[in-house]
């Protein structure tokens, strides 16, 4: 058996080799050569589609609720501590903005789609007015540009649909307004995408 071994077959710790700190370099893990791009974070990408939902509207301890809500929110990606994701926030506002108009309009389901993505292509924040009446006005292009169609949807329309002049009326639309906004929509909307 050597000096240094002991009887069950280690090394005992006189025998180590002492680490001279003095000599150490603190840029020996230095990575050198080509940067590595950072990975997006996946706090911005979320996971829109989770199958989870949480049911806090159900609940009436307003404590309880409160509580839960921040835990829905969490799970959807639309917080995460105090940080609150804004761009899934405003896409989440516009969606549901434009499928309660493509209701209140009644609208040929084959229409729901297209005036859907074409509204969330959209900035409305580009065109100096309230979303709603750009989304009025991307349902009216949608519904007029079908050539099948018998709604008259124009805004300088003379007889305009019923549902239509409802709508532009409970939101106390101006005319002007409409018909500048849906010339912007028809002619170019590529300018006003976001």
């Amino acid at each position: 058996m050597s000096a240094t071994e002991t009887q069950s077959g280690g090394y005992a710790p006189e025998s180590q080799r002492f680490v001279e700190w003095s000599d150490f370099n603190e840029n020996r893990w230095k990575y050198v050569g080509e940067t590595q791009p950072i990975p997006k974070s996946d706090i911005t990408d979320v996971d829109t589609a989770n199958e989870t939902i949480i049911r806090y509207d159900k609940i009436s301890d307003f404590d309880k609720r409160e509580k839960f809500k921040w835990l829905s929110e969490h799970n959807s990606g639309l917080r995460n501590g105090t940080w609150v994701n804004q761009n899934y926030n405003t896409y989440l506002l516009n969606n549901h903005l434009i499928w309660a108009l493509i209701g209140q309009l009644d609208l040929n389901p084959c229409y729901h789609q297209e005036a859907a993505s074409l509204f969330l292509s959209l900035n409305p924040g580009k065109f100096g007015v309230d979303a709603g009446i750009v989304a009025y006005c991307v349902c009216a292009v949608v519904v007029h540009r079908d050539g099948d169609n018998t709604r008259d949807c124009h805004p300088s329309a003379g007889d305009l649909d019923p549902e239509f002049e409802q709508i532009a009326e409970c939101e106390g639309y101006r005319q002007k307004d409409l018909v500048s906004i849906y010339n912007k929509i028809a002619q170019a909307k590529e300018k006003y995408q976001g």
